[in-house]
């Protein structure tokens, strides 16, 4: 655990007892110790041992032990056996912020968990199908750490480019890593956009985006396979690192598989899949959520009102809650708006789920008694018939309505 190591080299089965031990590592090294013979029956067994630095060891110098005996000589070479290990790869692209601000584009490739200790990184630029080495700007230390009783080693390399060159679609960049375990380069990232609620319940299909987050070394193509492993019809998004697919409300509501597929050049040619399937749950038919639109509380010092969409016991659990002023929806917008509003995570209770969505705004806007406030709720066991519940506030008068929600109220709701 020291800066310095201990080796050992042992003669066994001689006779006379008279033996000497020499070492050296290509020239003749001195600190070590020789301990006295020791008989064993008719034969004699010796032992010494060499003190060398740790560092000598990890980079893999090779040392010899010899003896020299009235019935001739021997020799041993010790090495280390090195431990190999692939690292785990990962390149992190630059950000919006920085592209903005500076013009430039800064990306970071994180080499972990690897063995032996050297090794080399590289950036390739490619462009038009040629590569070209480029000096990486920064290489940090190589950090160790023990795991697993085997020592394994981190590195992270830096590289900075103009932004132009990160957003031209004939230039693209790679990390390699290179080491005795053999060559490493950065695997493709693929990430998957699910449909838009919004999109899906109003208006019966949405998009599905396939996103490879880094433009990678050797890209092909970036496509959408059905489960058979047949290429379906998509576009592509602002760079050839996306695809799109439109998706219908069936194959949506049904669950249906599909593959975002990714093929790529490596040490192999090798294409990657990643899967999109909407979590459907085990019931076998949905449930109609009920609504209930809750007044404010009586009237409060507080300078602003709010008013709670209550949805219960409604079935699978992907649920939309819109509010509408005066039949105009409420945009989500920033905390500075005329009206603000949150839908709370759905709440499970048994085999159902409920949702809170409340609406603030000001006390001024809720004394104009001309106003109509709505909430609207969709949900896929309302496609087939009425597409979506509403319920509008009552302002006949100024006394809020009172609803019981005593009913089925998950216990974590319940008011403390």
């Amino acid at each position: 655990t020291g800066d310095m190591m201990t080796l050992g080299c042992i003669a066994t089965g001689f006779t006379p007892a008279s033996l000497t031990f020499k070492w050296n590592d290509g020239v003749p090294l001195t600190d070590f110790v020789q301990y006295p013979v020791v008989k064993t029956g008719d034969e004699y067994m010796g032992v010494s041992q060499l003190r060398i630095k740790r560092a000598d060891w990890d980079a893999s110098k090779t040392f010899k032990c010899a003896v020299e005996h009235s019935t001739g000589s021997k020799e041993v070479i010790l090495r280390p056996v090195e431990y190999q290990q692939f690292p785990s790869l990962y390149v992190m692209t630059p950000s919006k912020e920085e592209m903005a601000e500076n013009k430039t584009a800064s990306f970071a490739c994180f080499a972990s968990d690897f063995s032996p200790r050297t090794h080399e990184i590289k950036w390739i630029r490619m462009e038009k199908g040629t590569g070209k080495e480029v000096v990486s700007d920064f290489k940090s230390s190589c950090e160790s750490e023990k795991k697993s009783k085997k020592t394994l080693y981190s590195t992270t390399s830096y590289l900075r480019v103009n932004e132009s060159e990160w957003k031209s679609e004939e230039v693209t960049f790679t990390c390699v890593f290179k080491s005795k375990a053999g060559n490493v380069t950065r695997t493709v990232v693929i990430k998957i956009t699910p449909p838009s609620l919004e999109d899906m319940l109003m208006n019966k299909k949405a998009e599905l985006v396939c996103d490879v987050t880094e433009r990678v070394i050797g890209l092909l193509s970036v496509k959408w396979e059905n489960d058979n492993g047949n290429t379906l019809t998509s576009r592509k998004g602002d760079t050839d690192n996306t695809a799109i697919l439109d998706i219908t409300y069936e194959d949506w509501s049904n669950g249906t598989v599909f593959y975002c597929a990714v093929d790529h050049l490596d040490n192999l040619g090798s294409s990657e899949k990643k899967a999109y399937r909407r979590e459907t749950g085990k019931a076998n038919y949905p449930k109609r959520p009920s609504v209930f639109l809750l007044a404010p509380a009586e009237q409060t010092s507080s300078d602003t009102v709010t008013l709670t969409c209550y949805v219960k016991d409604f079935y699978p659990k992907d649920v939309l809650v819109a509010w509408l002023v005066d039949d105009e929806p409420v945009e989500r917008t920033s905390s500075s708006a005329m009206y603000q509003f949150n839908t709370t995570s759905q709440i499970q209770s048994g085999r159902t789920y409920s949702v809170y969505s409340q609406l603030t705004f000001s006390n001024d806007l809720w004394k104009n008694k001309e106003v109509v406030y709505s909430c609207v709720v969709y949900h896929e066991s309302m496609i087939k018939s009425t597409k979506l519940l509403m319920r509008t506030i009552d302002r006949t008068s100024n006394q809020p309505n009172l609803v019981n929600l005593s009913l089925n109220v998950p216990q974590s709701c319940k008011a403390q």
